[in-house]
């Protein structure tokens, strides 16, 4: 049992230290990234929730046999619901915390709160299906989650620092739309898998694909820190504080 759990938690882990060692110019502090990893972790149950509703009204299932119906439910029923809390957990407790204050800690929240998520749903999955399981998760599944969360805070980044509130709005959706999208796009795969095995041939693509934009959206957020210069910052944390104090000083 001990060791079907540390198999579980390990791929969460190990992520969670790559995004983190990522911020290479000023590193969060410990405490809003350990509170979002287990909002991430509530967020599972109403999406849970939220999830057999939804197949309860429509009927249905990931066993579905027509391709584009699968599609449609991993999209809106699996996808959609699942990304919607865990940006939830980040647009209205990380977002707003005054320590996202460089465009690199979208990515770094939106993964904290994915891999929360991640770590509860691998945990049940491993112990109930073994260490093949917990291999095939740790090297898929985990990862994956990890994905969506890089691109949904990619774009909250953008937004959070964009210079209007209309184009922060659609790096905001745009955000939470490749996060389903990618989402629906895995789950497709993973439910279609025992109809259609060739498509096991697109999940390594899948993974791949991942951590390169991995380490690319990693890089370009973290080169543009304010942090990386001394004299910005200093020019960076004035300004927000002349901000704070013009919104202290409104009636």
């Amino acid at each position: 049992m001990l060791s079907l759990l540390a198999l579980a938690v390990a791929p969460a882990a190990a992520l969670a230290l790559f995004f983190y060692a990522r911020d290479r110019y000023k590193r969060e502090p410990l405490f809003p990234l350990i509170m979002t990893f287990l909002l991430g972790i509530g967020a599972l149950v109403p999406a849970l929730v939220t999830s057999v509703l939804l197949q309860r009204l429509t009927g249905w299932t990931s066993r579905v046999e027509n391709l584009l119906h699968a599609l449609l439910g991993a999209l809106f029923i699996v996808g959609l619901v699942e990304e919607g809390w865990k940006f939830a957990v980040v647009r209205l407790y990380s977002y707003r915390r005054p320590e996202f204050d460089e465009p690199y800690d979208g990515i770094l929240y939106s993964v904290m709160a994915a891999l929360g998520f991640a770590t509860v749903e691998n945990i049940l999955y491993v112990l109930e299906g073994g260490v093949g399981t917990g291999v095939m998760r740790g090297l898929l599944a985990v990862p994956a989650h990890a994905f969506y969360g890089v691109l949904m805070g990619y774009f909250l980044g953008e937004a959070k620092f964009a210079p209007g509130r209309g184009r922060a709005a659609l790096s905001t959706l745009a955000g939470l739309g490749l996060a389903v999208l990618a989402h629906g796009v895995y789950d497709v795969l993973v439910f279609s898998l025992d109809k259609r095995p060739l498509l096991l041939l697109m999940l390594p693509v899948f993974a791949a694909l991942s951590w390169v934009i991995f380490f690319t959206a990693t890089r370009r957020h973290s080169d543009r820190s304010p942090y990386r210069q001394p004299r910005l910052a200093a020019l960076h944390r004035a300004a927000r504080r002349e901000a704070e104090r013009r919104d202290g000083d409104r009636p």
